[in-house]
Parts: structure tokens; C-alpha cells; sequence
């Protein structure tokens, strides 16, 4: 017999999340107040400063080509002490320029300096007051309702889904315990991700939504293995909660497959994309929210999830003892 026991840890794993849930509701609501946001916003959300140097009328062979001006921008930037985290080449109607970006705590002085520098280098090289280096202090507006409506609108549909699905397959106490391990699982999914402060772009959306669909696949897995148990009579004579131990611990390995899969892919594109990344945290997002939800759906399905359920099938057999009992007394 297994030594899994989570039947009898609902109230602990009750309490664990519901630690983790208050933790990252009460860091969240901390951040909102005195900081940028209830997450820490990222990606196309983070507000930046940027040197902007427009080379369009710039005697190339004053520098060798476009590199020996990328080159000339880093030493500037060097002097002046400060690091750009993202450069991105555009062409112009006479041109290219690029944008550099940086931190919004880069200080602001230290980038002048390096911006006026960079422009005087480019008016030396032709006397053109044309071409330029410009310091922009960029504040970027979370407004992204489109990332987020449909995020929702595939979320609910889902869920809807698959609660009519497992009523009429597994019956109420299942639907109603896998419902609960979606909304669990999304609720701890958001709370790690105010907890641990992971850098929160419009990707959020979808690795919530990634995080919803890890929870059906384990919950059918996990349902499927204790449905199919059924036949076994040897199964039927355990306890209900003896049941779900044994059950959960056959199906442990399915459960964990998709989110070991969703943590592989996670590490693997964090290495992948680092090596040719400017900076860490161009792609760190992906990675750790990756990391999150595959953590969130394990520890919500694959625990939590069998120990509420065995409380919901208890009182559903409680239910039809109790309608049982009272058909034979009117017989």
C-alpha cells in the first residue's frame, strides 16, 4: 500500500495555499501602493530611458560601416558609467538609427552625458546638425486590455468546457474538485507571480491559461485512473479515502508530465535565448513564469486537488446513503 496519506492533509494543504494566496494578494496590494504595480511589471509594461542615435546622413566612412558606430555608442556609454539592456536597429527614409534602452533608475545625468557625447562624435563626422543622439525618458501605460480579454475569454471557456464534460463522465464530485483545482491553480499560479516579483508582460496571459490546461489534463488523468479503479473489487472494499491515495499515487507520474515538460521547455529556451540575448532579463520572464505554472499545476493537482476531492466524494456517498435510507423507509 502506498504511503501517500493526502486524504487526511486537507486541512494542512488548506492552509498552504491559502498562506500563499494571502501572501502574494497582501505583497501585491504593498507594491500597488508604493511601488509600479501589483506585479512587477516588464517587457512591453516597463517604463525605460532610451539614447536614440539617427545616423541617416552620417559619412559611413567616417566610422567603417553601421558596427563602427554601435561600436562608437558603447564606448560613449562606458565612460559615462551606464549599461543599455536592449539595442534595436531601424532604417529611415536616408538611413537607420538605433535605439538603445535602459533601466528606468539609469540616471538621467550620466545618460545626457553619453547621449551629447555620441552626437558630438556624429557632427564631427559630417558637419550635419541631421544626424543626432537623442536621451527620451519613456513612461509606458499598462493598457493591453486585448492580451488579457482573450485570455479570459479562452480561460472561461475552458473551464466551462470541462465542467459540463466531467459531470456527465465522472459525475458531480469530480467536476465540482477539478472546478476548484482550476481556480486554485490559477489563484496560486498569480500569487507566485506577485510573490516572487518575476518581471510581468502581456506572456502572463497565456501561461495562466497554460497553467488552467496542465490542471484539466491532470485532473482527467487522475479522475480516469479512479473510474477505471471502479471495476476492481479489491478497490471498491477500500475506504473512499484510501482510494484516493492509492489512486493519486499511480497517477502521479502523469500528472507531473505535462508540467515537467512546460519546466523543460522553460529551462531550455532560458539557455537557448540567453546566449544571444543582450541581457538576462530579456528572457528571464518566460522562463520563470514558465517555472511558476508548472510548479503551480503539480502542487495544486497532484495534492491538493485528491485531498479536497476526497471530502467531496464522502459527502456525496453521505448523500445517497442518505436518499437510499429514506426510499427504503417510505418502501
Amino acid at each position: 500500500m502506498t504511503k501517500f496519506k493526502l486524504s487526511s492533509r486537507m486541512h494542512i494543504l488548506i492552509i498552504i495555499s491559502s498562506l500563499i494566496i494571502a501572501v502574494g494578494l497582501a505583497m501585491g496590494l504593498v507594491f500597488e501602493f508604493v511601488s509600479d504595480g501589483y506585479f512587477n511589471y516588464g517587457g512591453e509594461y516597463a517604463s525605460y530611458k532610451s539614447v536614440v542615435v539617427n545616423y541617416a546622413y552620417v559619412d559611413l566612412s567616417a566610422f567603417g560601416d553601421e558596427e563602427g558606430i554601435q561600436e562608437i555608442c558603447d564606448a560613449e556609454f562606458k565612460s559615462a558609467g551606464v549599461n543599455y539592456y536592449s539595442s534595436v536597429r531601424g532604417e529611415t527614409s536616408g538611413g537607420g538609427e538605433i535605439t538603445f534602452k535602459f533601466n528606468k533608475n539609469t540616471g538621467e545625468e550620466n545618460l545626457r552625458k553619453a547621449s551629447d557625447a555620441v552626437n558630438a562624435k556624429l557632427t564631427d563626422a559630417k558637419l550635419s546638425g541631421l544626424s543626432n543622439a537623442s536621451f527620451h525618458d519613456s513612461v509606458t501605460v499598462k493598457d493591453n486590455v486585448k492580451a488579457y480579454t482573450y485570455g479570459a475569454i479562452a480561460l472561461a471557456s475552458a473551464i466551462v468546457f470541462q465542467l459540463i464534460y466531467f459531470v456527465v463522465r465522472y459525475g458531480i464530485s469530480m467536476a465540482l474538485a477539478s472546478l476548484l483545482a482550476d481556480l486554485h491553480n490559477f489563484a496560486i499560479f498569480v500569487s507566485l507571480t506577485a510573490i516572487t516579483r518575476v518581471p510581468v508582460g502581456s506572456s502572463v496571459a497565456v501561461f495562466a491559461v497554460l497553467t488552467v490546461l496542465m490542471t484539466m489534463i491532470g485532473c482527467a488523468l487522475f479522475f480516469d485512473k479512479m473510474r477505471k479503479a471502479v471495476k476492481d473489487e479489491n478497490f471498491v472494499k477500500l475506504e473512499v479515502n484510501e482510494q484516493v491515495d492509492r489512486t493519486v499515487y499511480e497517477s502521479l507520474q502523469g500528472i507531473c508530465l505535462p508540467a515537467i515538460f512546460v519546466a523543460a521547455a522553460s529551462v531550455i529556451l532560458f539557455v537557448l535565448l540567453s546566449v544571444s540575448a543582450m541581457s538576462v532579463t530579456l528572457v528571464i520572464t518566460s522562463a520563470v513564469l514558465g517555472l511558476l505554472s508548472a510548479v503551480s499545476a503539480v502542487y495544486g493537482t497532484a495534492f491538493f486537488t485528491p485531498a479536497v476531492y476526497s471530502r467531496f466524494k464522502l459527502i456525496e456517498d453521505n448523500c445517497k446513503a442518505g436518499r437510499t435510507k429514506k426510499a427504503s423507509k417510505k418502501s
